[in-house]
């Protein structure tokens, strides 16, 4: 694996971070000396090392199939610290500026900012706070794959808790811009709530009921000590409370009438 270039007492000569290749860097420390071709080639040179690293990752993973020591899981960890690896070898090329501006073009938060909200009225400090946020996320989730019930639940508070920092970064008006990026769900919230004359941010409420539903069913899944019949009733009550929420949000009329794609994720009477 490449070294980071970036580690503070591998360039004084002291010991190497966990985690980090034993091999010395030969990548350069200091960026206010290159030159924009010298920095272009020295990031083509980090890309291709890297791309060799995980074209041969991912060659063991297919040979060694069932028998690759820690399964898929581990392998999801050997790619996350490689792009960890990469950005601490991009860092020590690049001002934090130019960093970000290469991750906004080439990450996949970057690029679903440019393609959730390129068209849109937001400003470009709205788009790099956007894109800050998803990044966090991503590099916490992106590449991990547990599907036990406790990280399940820890992925998905983390979502939501994402997404309410962007809505916080830009109003509602453009946050259902970005939500068209969750799917066709909330395009179906938004038709609906406008139907029916309610306002706009209806749809965002029903959205956040619908995040609030999934966490605490997650919630109860991850309960080791419920039996069976607890289960069943603890799901029961988070859908009755979820039912109220929804009512209160809605309204009877439009409450009877929303149909599957509205609210085909309650369990309802």
């Amino acid at each position: 694996m490449p070294p980071s270039a970036a580690d503070p007492a591998r360039a004084q000569g002291g010991p190497r971070r966990p985690g980090t290749a034993t091999v010395p860097s030969s990548r350069p420390r200091q960026t206010e000396n290159l030159s924009p071709e010298e920095k272009a080639a020295q990031i083509g040179r980090i890309k291709r090392d890297y791309d060799d690293i995980r074209a041969k990752a991912s060659a063991d993973y297919t040979a060694a199939a069932a028998a690759f020591p820690g399964g898929l899981n581990a392998f999801l960890r050997q790619l996350a610290l490689l792009e960890r690896e990469k950005r601490l070898d991009f860092a020590a090329v690049l001002t934090p500026r130019e960093l970000e501006d290469l991750e906004v073009r080439e990450t996949t938060a970057g690029q679903l900012v440019q393609r959730l909200l390129g068209d849109t009225s937001a400003t470009e400090e709205q788009q790099r706070a956007v894109f800050r946020v998803q990044q966090e996320f991503e590099d916490r989730f992106a590449l991990t794959f547990d599907t036990a019930p406790g990280a399940l639940l820890e992925r998905e508070r983390a979502r939501c808790e994402t997404q309410e920092k962007i809505r916080a970064e830009l109003g509602d008006e453009l946050f259902a811009a970005w939500l068209r990026g969750e799917g066709p769900e909330f395009g179906h919230f938004t038709t609906f709530v406008t139907q029916q004359g309610l306002p706009a941010a209806a749809a965002v409420e029903l959205w956040r009921a619908k995040n609030e539903f999934t966490i605490r069913r997650l919630e109860v899944a991850a309960q080791r000590t419920f039996t069976v019949e607890q289960l069943r009733a603890a799901h029961a009550n988070v859908a009755r409370q979820t039912e109220a929420r929804v009512l209160a949000i809605l309204g009877a009329g439009a409450m009877q009438a929303a149909g599957h794609e509205v609210l085909g994720w309650l369990p309802r009477k």
